[in-house]
């Protein structure tokens, strides 16, 4: 399955796609709906691919991803 497979699964739910930084040697990508977008409620999601199957984040690891997925400041 790849991540535009995902999407396509779950097209009521996500329309868009962001990869972010690996975690736990997982591939993350930040999923949302493009007619949502700037809308700031409650904590992104997150798809989590292991290589074989991809699924949504839980709320611990969505927060765990969070800690990660910092932009850098320094310039």
């Amino acid at each position: 399955m790849t991540i535009q497979d995902f999407i396509g699964e779950h097209s009521a739910d996500f329309d868009t796609y962001e990869v972010r930084p690996d975690w736990h040697g997982n591939k993350i990508y930040s999923v949302w709906l493009k007619s949502n977008e700037g809308a700031c409620v409650g904590y992104p999601q997150y798809a989590i691919d292991n290589g074989k199957t991809i699924r949504l984040s839980t709320i611990e690891e969505t927060i765990a991803i969070m800690e990660t997925d910092i932009p850098s400041t320094d310039d």
